[in-house]
């Protein structure tokens, strides 16, 4: 039987420590980014909103060592709050997001990101 992560198309890495972050232009949040792979990203942010869709582009991530990946568009393909258990008042969310059409130089700026922010590199 194949599990989850076998049917994905591209490989998952985890991210090394808490170093990269997502931005959106039309949010006032920022996400942690907690994996990537070269056909999107996972994030965890506080908010009691899901996160907005930026399939149009506007999506910024920043990494290690001036590592960025600007203008990128991606579809929302879900959002879920975390649940903490300690009665914290503070609402944490996950939020996955599938790349739109990547430029040449965005798909090859990727490839750099994982390289240098990924536990496992490429």
């Amino acid at each position: 039987m194949r599990t989850y992560d076998d049917r994905r198309k591209h490989k998952r890495y985890g991210i090394i420590g808490h170093s990269a972050f997502v931005v959106n232009h039309n949010w006032p949040e920022k996400g942690e980014l907690v994996d990537i792979s070269k056909g999107g990203f996972s994030f965890q942010y506080v908010s009691d909103t899901p996160w907005p869709d930026s399939s149009g582009g506007g999506f910024m991530v920043f990494g290690n060592h001036d590592s960025i990946i600007a203008n990128v568009s991606a579809e929302v393909v879900a959002d879920h709050i975390i649940p903490c258990g300690h009665g914290n008042a503070m609402i944490v969310r996950r939020c996955s997001l599938k790349f739109g059409n990547l430029t040449e130089h965005q798909r090859f700026m990727l490839e750099c990101f994982i390289w240098v922010n990924a536990e496992a590199q490429c």
